[in-house]
């Protein structure tokens, strides 16, 4: 009998030491920064991007700088990329596809991104796990060497941006033809010139329950939501006309100076919620003098950031792929070739 109870106590601290042991290490891989696998994951994590930017402007990928795929138990591959972005002339709120918005050019003080995206690659599928991203504008000294009579960004609480940009609205209401009296969302650019002396700024709108006559009586307005929102993307060119020895008077000159596009927006679409994070803040930007969680430019010199966590994002079908084999000795090899990283620009670089 004792001899079947030592038995059975040895049984249990050998079965207790062999769960205690470690896997084995995983074993990685690391494709070239442009391969095919590599860039179909780029477009995805861009798609998600996009959709989960609150401010600012759509980007669209650049360059990878760097890539790394771990295997995942049971089953299915973890992804980790680097990748550069730059920054679109279409809003976040527009439904333009990114496909067609025209990248910022270098001469408009382009503004470029970084993100660390971690994707989970399974059965032929890619989904977004987590998205970390921050962006910044090319520097001033780069922007004149390239261009010395281009107007550098400004900071969008600037006096006279904010001026500008409360001039160019008041135009647009005044004679805009809907039965809606439209108020700011945020301002996303401004820029001064010199010759001649005027103010370059862009924002986003939103349509009121308000008509202009309405509005201009103080009635109590408030942006629409759900199905009845209309928003707007406008860019001005607001000139400043000196008063002899007065303030200078700022102009809004006719020749459609003042542009906006105007769209609806779908219910439940992915930025539906922007109107309830601008509602009664009055502000020109998350993006000034501070970090906040977006894709934005900030330019006070500070980096904006966007940090997104999506465990609940579906998965998007993936490029055929080859199916891979349990990892053994034989497959080790092919990873020890040299890794083609960064991979090329797209566009241009920052």
């Amino acid at each position: 009998m004792k001899s079947l109870i030592a038995l059975v106590l040895l049984g249990q601290i050998l079965a207790s030491k062999a769960t205690s042991e470690p896997f084995p290490p995983l074993i990685g891989r690391r494709p070239d920064c442009d391969d095919p696998e590599i860039e179909n994951a780029a477009k995805i994590a861009m798609d998600h991007i996009n959709s989960h930017t609150l401010h600012g402007y759509k980007h669209v990928f650049n360059r990878m700088e760097n890539v790394k795929v771990l295997p995942r138990r049971p089953t299915g591959e973890i992804i980790f990329l680097e990748m550069d972005t730059l920054e679109t002339n279409c809003h976040v709120m527009s439904p333009t596809p990114v496909e067609n918005c025209t990248v910022r050019a270098r001469t408009e003080h382009a503004v470029e991104g970084d993100c660390d995206v971690k994707m989970l690659l399974l059965e032929g599928q890619y989904k977004v796990l987590s998205t970390k991203c921050h962006s910044s504008p090319d520097s001033r000294e780069d922007l004149q060497r390239l261009c010395p009579d281009c107007a550098p960004l400004q900071p969008l609480n600037e006096p006279e941006v904010m001026n500008a940009v409360t001039t160019a609205l008041a135009e647009f209401n005044a004679h805009n033809e809907t039965d809606h009296h439209y108020d700011l969302l945020e301002i996303t650019r401004g820029r001064h010139s010199h010759m001649p002396r005027a103010t370059f700024v862009e924002f986003a709108i939103a349509a009121t329950n308000c008509t202009e006559k309405e509005a201009n009586e103080h009635k109590d307005c408030h942006v629409m939501t759900g199905e009845h929102a209309h928003f707007g993307f406008c860019k001005a060119t607001v000139f400043k006309k000196p008063s002899g020895d007065g303030p200078t008077i700022l102009m809004v000159f006719p020749d459609n100076v003042v542009a906006c596009e105007i769209f609806d927006k779908k219910v439940g679409h992915s930025h539906t919620h922007l109107t309830q994070h601008h509602l009664g803040k009055k502000i020109p930007s998350p993006g000034v003098g501070h970090t906040v969680l977006d894709l934005i430019h900030s330019h006070n010199n500070t980096l904006a950031s966007h940090e997104s966590h999506s465990a609940e994002v579906p998965a998007v079908q993936a490029s055929p792929v080859v199916k891979r084999a349990a990892v053994d000795v034989a497959q080790i090899q092919p990873m020890l070739h040299l890794q083609q990283c960064p991979g090329k620009y797209r566009h241009f670089a920052i």
